[in-house]
């Protein structure tokens, strides 16, 4: 989808090099338009990477994605949205090694995009870029998704409460319940981990060892006795 609006003024940032391109235009649109409302909603960073964390530790990610096929005349780009617990992030960290500084939008457990205005029900647009003078148009168009969907989810699921309540929707952006269900039952226990040991803990974390695919068993081993050990860390 493209949007576009014609203009008679410059700015000095993106020609003060030679001629614009339409990556600068853009990078200089969103730190006008989608900078200020990051941080009028507690987010903090600049384009294309805004966080926001909790006392709890856990992360928010608005990121701006460009396609890598882009280039100085054309670009298209997508909004990430991420929300990563941090039982989660301890998960993988304990799994993977220490974590980078500033955390990426792949490290959430929550996982969902943005696409432009209009854009048909499940149908995975981007915005476009085509020229300098769309740039505007297109950050406007981003911070109105923002505004609409964006930040209140993010938002919403920085809650822990809420967190849990959106892995028993079986809704994680990307991932559905009805296709990954053993993926909902560690991500389910890892939350509930930092309470203590319960039914509800034993319950998702049966469900993960019962339905495990045979090659992946010993992961599964790994994780159940790692969850365990944190809830009863949580409890003492």
């Amino acid at each position: 989808m493209r949007f576009r609006r014609r203009s008679t003024s410059t700015s000095p940032v993106i020609e003060a090099h030679g001629a614009p391109t339409v990556q600068a235009a853009l990078k200089a649109a969103l730190r006008d338009v989608v900078g200020p409302a990051a941080r009028e909603h507690g987010f903090k960073g600049s384009v294309p990477n805004w966080r926001r964390n909790t006392d709890l530790g856990d992360w928010a990610i608005v990121n701006v994605q460009t396609s890598q096929y882009s280039s100085r005349e054309s670009l298209r780009c997508v909004v990430n949205l991420s929300l990563a617990p941090q039982p989660w992030l301890a998960w993988t960290e304990a799994r993977q090694g220490p974590l980078p500084k500033s955390l990426g939008e792949s490290y959430g457990l929550y996982r969902e995009r943005l696409h432009p205005s209009g854009s048909p029900a499940g149908v995975y647009a981007w915005w476009e870029v085509n020229d300098p003078d769309d740039a505007p148009d297109v950050a406007a168009d981003i911070q109105c998704q923002l505004e609409q969907v964006g930040w209140p989810t993010l938002e919403r699921l920085l809650d822990r409460t809420a967190m849990v309540e959106q892995v028993r929707a079986g809704d994680l952006g990307f991932a559905k319940r009805e296709f990954h269900g053993v993926f909902f039952a560690r991500a389910e226990a890892v939350l509930l981990s930092d309470y203590g040991p319960s039914a509800e803990l034993d319950e998702q974390l049966s469900y993960a060892l019962e339905h495990v695919i045979d090659s992946q068993r010993a992961h599964a081993m790994e994780f159940d006795d790692w969850v365990r050990k944190r809830a009863a860390s949580a409890s003492s």
